[in-house]
């Protein structure tokens, strides 16, 4: 263990020159291009533009244009009868909420002159996917509770997708469901 010969020192003193200059080419890249005495500063990722989220509705009936309609989130029925070209003449529109909000998967049907088996002007079925605690309670079997119990079933899991889910609902056993399932709707 002694001294370097002359080629090593040239040797070593080429790899110190070497990393020197690596380094200083690295701050140069960081740094960036500019002036002496500007600081550069790096291009910021641009902020992500939010999609806007549709809902998707099978409109049927007395329509001009039925099918399947993409609407943005928070759309109302007026709207999708828009877009369907509107009504046909035997539209029954007394019979339709036109302000009611859709919600995705739903099928809306509007009917035309009271069809025997759809209910009456009078005789509107509750929703139970938008219905008030006040609107469910004019239902048989439901009072405040078991409203309360509807919404928040609906508010932790989402719409009711078959009627029959209402039995999901605490307190909601199959004789109460059997009252309802003629006055009640998911649509």
């Amino acid at each position: 263990m002694g001294s370097f010969s002359s080629r090593e020192k040239v040797i070593v003193g080429v790899l110190v020159l070497l990393l020197v200059a690596g380094v200083a080419w690295k701050a140069i890249q960081i740094r960036g291009p500019g002036v002496e005495g500007v600081e550069y500063i790096a291009p910021q990722p641009s902020e992500e533009v939010e999609e806007e989220e549709f809902i998707t509705i099978h409109l049927v009936g007395q329509v001009n244009n039925p099918g399947i309609y993409r609407l943005p989130v928070g759309s109302r029925v007026y709207e999708v009868l828009e877009e369907a070209g509107g009504v046909t003449p035997e539209a029954d529109l007394d019979r339709v909420n036109l302000a009611r909000p859709l919600y995705d998967g739903e099928q809306l049907h509007i009917v035309g002159p009271c069809n025997g088996d759809d209910a009456g002007p009078g005789e509107e079925k509750i929703n139970i996917n938008l219905a008030s605690a006040e609107e469910l309670m004019t239902l048989p079997g439901i009072g405040a509770g078991r409203a309360q119990r509807i919404i928040e079933h609906r508010d932790r899991y989402g719409y009711f997708t078959e009627l029959n889910q209402l039995m999901e609902v605490s307190g909601i056993g199959e004789g109460i469901f059997s009252g309802l399932e003629e006055l009640i709707t998911i649509y």
